[in-house]
């Protein structure tokens, strides 16, 4: 009998500990490309809901950067560097995994694990 309590103890307290696990994370990098340098670089919890701009926005807000918006939800500028939104000279980019992004930052929701990069790049155009 002290056996079977003994083990369902063990196994109450195996499952507690897995219920109280991490929780899924994605790595986001905001870059200046045109001078490769890594601006800001962190780990975030993501969940249902969470868009990329979304965590974007609100790492940039907690941290005391300014940013600015284009089009509502489009990065315009982060800091000191800001997109040419007349000639797109300069812009900010969005890579999902390393791929260009095909959908914008709030309309993705990170998956567990994912890369969200974005980077200040001059157009190629």
């Amino acid at each position: 009998m002290k056996k079977i309590i003994s083990l369902v103890l063990v196994l109450i307290m195996v499952l507690s500990l897995a219920a109280c696990g991490a929780k899924p994370t994605a790595k986001f990098v905001i870059s200046d490309g045109v001078n490769d340098a890594v601006l800001y670089e962190f780990e975030a919890e993501i969940g249902e809901g969470k868009t990329a701009g979304a965590i974007i926005e609100e790492y940039l807000t907690e941290n005391g950067i300014d940013y600015t918006l284009y089009d509502g939800d489009m990065l315009a500028s982060i800091g000191e560097l800001e997109q040419d939104s007349e000639n797109w000279t300069v812009y900010w980019a969005c890579y999902y995994n390393s791929e260009y992004a095909t959908v914008g930052l709030w309309g993705y929701e990170p998956a567990e694990g994912d890369l969200i990069e974005v980077k200040f790049e001059e157009s190629t155009w």
